[in-house]
C-alpha cells in the first residue's frame, strides 16, 4: 500500500514574536527563518520518514527547488511533481513565546493543478492505496470524488478548514484527521466542547469514515473500524507547534500502511508530533522513525519503573 498525496509546497517565512499582532499594530520580530513548508510537504516527510512509500503530487515554480530537494532526500517520489510559471506558495508565520502560531497562507504554484494531471497522478496508483490531500490546493472536490471512484482510501485532514465545506463531497471520504478546531467546524458543535463528544458528533455526521481528532495536550482519540481508541499525549517543553499536526498525520497513515494496530498507530503518531513540538520549524522539526522509536521505548521503560 502506498500514498498518493495531493499536498501543498510551500516556503514558510517563522517570525518569532513576544505576542502576536493585533489589529492595527506593528511590532518587531525578534527573528526570521526561512523554512519548507506547506501541509502537503510536511505530511509526506513524515509519512516517507516513517518508512511509508509516498508520492508527492503537487507544483512548485522555479523557486521551490530546495523544496523537491528536501522530500527526495526524504525518500518522497518527486518524480510526479508539476512545475510551473506561477511561483512557490508561501506562509507567513508568528510564533509566540508560548511556541503558539498564525499562519497566513499565499496558494501560488498549489492552485495550479489540472483535471488532466490529476488523472495521470491516479494511474499510479492501485485500488486500496491511500490518497491524502488537505486543503491548500486546489480541486479539492475533483480529488475527493474521482478517488472514491477510483477505490482509493480517501484520507482527509480539511486544513485549512473549507470556507464551503458543504459543496464537497464529503460522504466519499474514507478517514478524517482532524483537529478540534476542524471537528468543531465539521460538527457545528459550540467551541470547547470535550474531543469524545466531538467524535461522537463526527460518527453521526460521516457514520461510515474513520475518523481521528487530535487535541493537543489532550492527546487524540479515534474511531476505527468501530472501535474507539485514545492516546495520552507526551509531555515535552514546546517549542513550536508548526507542523506537529501534519507530523502526526504522517506518521499515522505510515502505520496503517504497515497494517500496524491502531493503537501503535495513534501512539507513534503521537510521539513523532512530541517530538516535533520539542523543535522549531515544520519540516525541520519532522523526526526520523529511529528517533521515535527509541522516544517510545524510553517512554515505556519510565512508565515501568514509576
Amino acid at each position: 500500500m502506498k500514498i498518493l498525496n495531493f499536498g501543498s509546497l510551500n516556503i514558510d517565512n517563522v517570525y518569532t514574536v513576544e505576542e502576536f499582532v493585533r489589529p492595527g499594530e506593528t511590532v518587531t520580530a525578534q527573528s526570521r527563518t526561512v523554512f519548507a513548508g506547506g501541509k502537503g510537504l510536511n505530511q509526506s516527510l513524515a509519512a516517507a520518514r516513517a518508512g511509508a512509500d509516498v508520492i508527492h503530487a503537487g507544483a512548485v515554480g522555479s523557486d521551490g527547488g530546495f523544496l523537491i530537494d528536501l522530500l527526495e532526500q526524504s525518500g518522497v517520489d518527486v518524480s510526479r511533481l508539476l512545475e510551473t510559471d506561477t511561483p512557490t506558495g508561501h506562509t507567513v508565520i508568528e510564533v509566540d513565546a508560548e511556541g503558539e502560531n498564525r499562519i497566513l497562507v499565499w496558494g501560488g504554484a498549489n492552485r495550479e493543478l489540472t483535471h488532466s494531471y490529476l488523472e495521470k497522478i491516479f494511474s499510479y496508483g492501485e485500488e486500496g492505496d491511500i490518497v491524502l490531500l488537505q486543503n491548500e490546493t486546489n480541486l479539492t472536490e475533483t480529488i475527493i470524488r474521482r478517488a472514491h471512484g477510483l477505490g482509493f482510501r480517501v484520507v482527509f485532514n480539511p486544513s485549512p478548514f473549507p470556507a464551503h465545506p458543504e459543496l464537497l463531497s464529503l460522504e466519499d471520504v474514507d478517514v478524517f484527521i482532524v483537529n478540534e478546531a476542524e471537528a468543531t467546524q465539521l460538527t457545528g458543535a459550540p467551541e470547547g466542547t470535550a474531543p469524545a463528544t466531538l467524535l461522537e458528533h463526527l460518527h453521526t455526521k460521516f457514520p461510515s469514515a474513520d475518523l481521528v481528532v487530535t487535541a493537543g495536550e489532550l492527546g487524540s482519540i479515534a474511531l476505527l473500524s468501530g472501535t474507539q481508541y485514545a492516546q495520552e499525549a507526551f509531555p515535552v517543553t514546546v517549542i513550536d507547534t508548526t507542523g506537529a499536526g501534519d507530523t502526526f498525520c504522517g506518521y499515522f497513515l505510515a502505520a496503517a500502511c504497515a497494517r500496524r494496530s491502531p493503537q501503535m498507530a495513534l501512539s507513534e503518531a503521537s510521539a513523532a508530533a512530541a517530538l516535533a513540538v520539542s523543535r522549531a520549524g515544520a519540516a525541520p522539526s519532522i523526526p526520523q522513525v529511529d528517533e521515535v522509536r527509541t522516544f517510545l521505548k524510553k517512554r515505556m521503560f519510565l512508565q515501568q519503573i514509576e
